[in-house]
């Protein structure tokens, strides 16, 4: 659809749709002329590249959704989020992703993902890890740089083709916590946006460290909840996807196993997110029967995560999926499957 004046201001295709009221008979007129001009993007949900998940997700998320995913420290969030984005910008040329931290520096962010790649495409014996990276800036120092050494060895070949390949496609983009409000997540997103993109994924990691004006807040609203409704409203108004990762509350932190009323602020997480998961390690959650009649399979279990989709606007919740963690090369193995263990929950297990 070509871009329209509305309200006095020029809308985009990927902000097509101006808050207002529309008869039925006209939305029905609107999406006709869409799909029968070949503009089907928003019908689209954009895949994360992990299977099963999404299947559970029913294709992936859609235009103006919001996930929030919660665990535990040093569990593998940001290696799932991270994945995610560098999977929604490798699947197709038309796609991107912009990854927002407040966490690490782009330049580690490039080394989680070298690792990765590394992971994904050469053989084990070729495969990064920071130590190996470190080793090797040390050894190019003054001579020549680290990704101009890689591309040069042959061994390494394969992972700079792949890398390079998407590169112009995810955005990097280093947060401060003192700094970075909602406003700046949205400049940096209408830039994803409006780059020609059809389909976008924007990663906030994570949502707690958003800093706020409190004069903004209105009062009798917590920080969180005017969080959670600013991310929301960005990915509604620009059309996006939102994949926002998030803290426990102290309570969630001493749980045995965390679910997603333990995030801080999980009232409000849990209200405007159309997809809440929680990232856990499988050891951690298992029951403990597993552990006592088979203690080898109890000792494999600490190299998988249990990824709990406990909301799902798009399809079925209470649903549990595990993949295997690969944590020296930043990556989760993208193939994973249905928990068939039981979990620990409120029920009384075997100690």
């Amino acid at each position: 659809m070509a871009d329209s004046l509305i309200g006095g201001e020029l809308m985009g295709t990927w902000q097509r749709e101006p808050t207002g009221a529309a008869s039925l008979a006209d939305v029905m007129a609107d999406v006709d002329e869409q799909v029968a001009a070949g503009d089907t993007t928003r019908f689209r949900p954009l895949p994360l590249g992990f299977d099963p998940l999404d299947d559970v997700l029913n294709g992936g998320l859609r235009p103006g959704e919001l996930m929030v995913l919660g665990g535990p420290f040093g569990v593998g969030k940001t290696i799932l989020a991270l994945q995610a984005a560098r999977n929604v910008a490798a699947a197709s040329e038309a796609d991107a992703a912009l990854y927002i931290c407040y966490e690490h520096d782009r330049v580690h962010l490039l080394s989680r993902l070298l690792c990765l790649e590394s992971a994904l495409t050469l053989e084990p014996q070729d495969q990064l890890t920071l130590r190996k990276l470190a080793e090797m800036a040390y050894d190019s120092s003054g001579k020549v740089g680290l990704i101009s050494r890689l591309r040069r060895a042959r061994r390494y070949e394969k992972l700079l083709a792949s890398m390079s390949s998407y590169a112009p496609r995810l955005t990097l983009a280093k947060a401060s916590g003192d700094q970075t409000r909602l406003e700046q997540i949205r400049q940096w997103a209408q830039l994803v946006a409006a780059s020609g993109a059809q389909r976008a994924l924007v990663v906030v990691d994570y949502l707690q460290k958003i800093p706020v004006v409190r004069e903004h807040i209105p009062p009798g609203m917590e920080h969180v909840t005017y969080l959670a409704n600013g991310l929301k409203e960005i990915a509604m108004t620009l059309e996006l996807r939102i994949l926002a990762l998030a803290s426990a509350d102290r309570r969630g932190l001493q749980a045995a196993r965390m679910r997603f009323h333990d995030l801080e602020g999980s009232a409000a997480i849990q209200y405007e997110a159309d997809v809440g998961a929680v990232l856990n390690s499988k050891y951690d959650i298992v029951s403990r029967e597993h552990m006592v009649y088979n203690p080898a399979q109890a000792q494999s279990m600490r190299n998988w995560v249990v990824l709990s989709i406990e909301k799902n606007r798009a399809g079925v919740n209470a649903v549990d999926v595990e993949f295997e963690l690969d944590a020296a090369h930043f990556h989760l193995l993208p193939v994973g499957r249905f928990v068939r263990e039981r979990l620990i929950d409120d029920k009384v297990v075997l100690a």
